[in-house]
């Protein structure tokens, strides 16, 4: 089976491509939840105070 220089290059291209695609996915991914992790520890800092009224 002999594969030509061009099919060589556009599937070393495309391997390329969807590695670099995973790649961006997981980073985005790890960053998004250090972004939702750093929100709930510094919300814990916070002073927070709830008021209810009622009327009757």
């Amino acid at each position: 089976m002999k594969i030509s220089k061009s099919k060589l290059v556009a599937i070393v291209t495309g391997v390329i491509s969807i590695s670099i695609c995973i790649l961006y996915l997981l980073l985005i991914t790890v960053f998004d939840f250090r972004s939702i992790l750093n929100d709930q520890l510094t919300s814990f800092s916070e002073n927070k105070v709830e008021v209810y009224v009622e009327n009757q």
